[in-house]
């Protein structure tokens, strides 16, 4: 009887392992570059190469309308935003399939200012059962995931005294969730440029230490120091702002035109980049007791030039495609170049399973898969982009459960890593 018991124990214990490794799910992708902010994916086990034609595409729908928008992902929904017709809308998708569950009007449609800036550009937030995104004019709402209903909406200018977007792509920056709040970067003479809602969109607090340009940029939170912190980069400097919106440090960054990629933290090294001939900047940003060491740009390189497609830190090195040396892989201690290669070209990238994911932003919108490694360049495959617009891709790949999703204006398509 008693070896009969442990017996059965042994069995139990063994269905429960097997049950949680085959049930375990991966966190969920609920904003833009993930829930931590950093475009690491969470999936693992991937194929190892890609033959001539690329991964197996197992889906594909052509109704998202004109934009930029990213996805997010909360359970068996995706998320994003498009234009179609006189509307801008947030559509929910059936994660498995893409197909759509329930799509929202909520703000005009068009472009803010110059032809660029045609549709949205910011991406969806989801807390499982709220919905947060910002259109390119401003329009900052909520929806129930359920059903799609509105919630809330306010505009950035007429309701929180935020000057007009300098520049003609509009509000491009993405609602960032973190600890009950949703973080928002404004144009900042209103008030202050970052604010922090509760999630019925009142005020929780507004940094009116700041109030400059907020460029393009998203919310970025990070521990520096044992401290949780967010990093916000503007178009004039690099600050950390604590959890409850007061200043940590700040140091000057030379911003010109139009800051895009988010700063991306390796270490105690934060690299902050800008297109338009600016190049990266470093900085080390320390402690000293119970306060932040006064912060300058330790290092500047301006060949490295992170327009839009974002920087990923992979151990002790960054990773970027700059416009002009194409993948670049860089030590963070010091900003020196380790190597380059041409690759795909200016475009975007993200990190899952040891490998780079690259994606061009032009031509062919060429994909590559690119082992993440100091040692050298090692491509693992690469395939043009089928169902090609003729618009520029600027829309960063994304990882989500051994599947890869590519956003083309009103294209999606959905590739399997196995």
């Amino acid at each position: 009887m008693k070896h009969f018991v442990r017996l059965l124990c042994g069995t139990l214990c063994v269905f429960s392992l097997v049950s949680f490794v085959v049930f375990a799910q991966e966190p969920n992708w609920n904003q833009f570059r993930g829930p931590n902010s950093n475009n690491h994916a969470f999936s693992t086990s991937l194929a190892k190469s890609w033959g001539a034609d690329g991964p197996k595409e197992l889906w594909r729908i052509e109704t998202l309308g004109i934009g930029f928008s990213n996805l997010c992902f909360y359970g068996d929904k995706m998320f994003t935003l498009g234009d179609v017709d006189d509307q801008c809308c947030v559509f929910a998708l059936e994660k498995a399939t893409g197909k759509e569950i329930w799509k929202t009007p909520f703000a005009k449609s068009g472009h803010y200012g110059g032809s660029n800036g045609v549709g949205p550009f910011a991406t969806p937030a989801c807390d499982g059962e709220t919905v947060y995104v910002v259109g390119q004019f401003g329009d900052f709402a909520a929806f129930d995931v359920k059903n799609g209903k509105e919630l809330w909406k306010k505009n950035i200018e007429s309701d929180f005294g935020a000057p007009k977007a300098k520049r003609g792509w509009g509000y491009s920056q993405s609602p960032i969730l973190d600890g009950g709040k949703v973080l928002l970067p404004l144009n900042g003479s209103g008030g202050g440029t970052l604010v922090a809602f509760d999630k019925s969109g009142k005020i929780l607090w507004r940094t009116n230490w700041i109030e400059e340009d907020s460029a393009y940029t998203s919310v970025v939170p990070v521990v520096i120091g044992g401290v949780r912190q967010y990093m916000v980069l503007t178009g004039e400097r690099l600050v950390g702002v604590s959890t409850e919106g007061k200043f940590l440090w700040g140091a000057d960054f030379p911003g010109r035109i139009a800051v895009c990629s988010d700063p991306a933290l390796c270490g105690d090294v934060v690299m902050a980049g800008c297109g338009y001939g600016v190049g990266a900047v470093f900085y080390r940003v320390t402690k000293e007791g119970n306060n932040f060491k006064d912060v300058s740009g330790f290092h500047s390189d301006p060949a490295l030039l992170s327009h839009h497609g974002g920087i990923v830190a992979v151990g002790d090195h960054f990773y970027l495609l700059s416009d002009r040396k194409g993948l670049t892989c860089v030590e963070a201690k010091t900003g020196t170049i380790v190597w380059e290669n041409r690759s795909v070209g200016k475009g975007s990238l993200t990190y899952a399973d040891g490998k780079l994911f690259l994606r061009s932003e032009s031509g062919d919108g060429t994909i590559a898969m690119v082992e993440a490694t100091p040692v050298g360049y090692k491509e693992l495959g690469k395939f043009d982009q089928p169902g090609r617009s003729n618009k520029q891709s600027w829309t960063y790949p994304v990882i989500v459960d051994k599947k890869m999703y590519i956003r083309d204006q009103g294209l999606l398509l959905c590739f399997t890593l196995e």
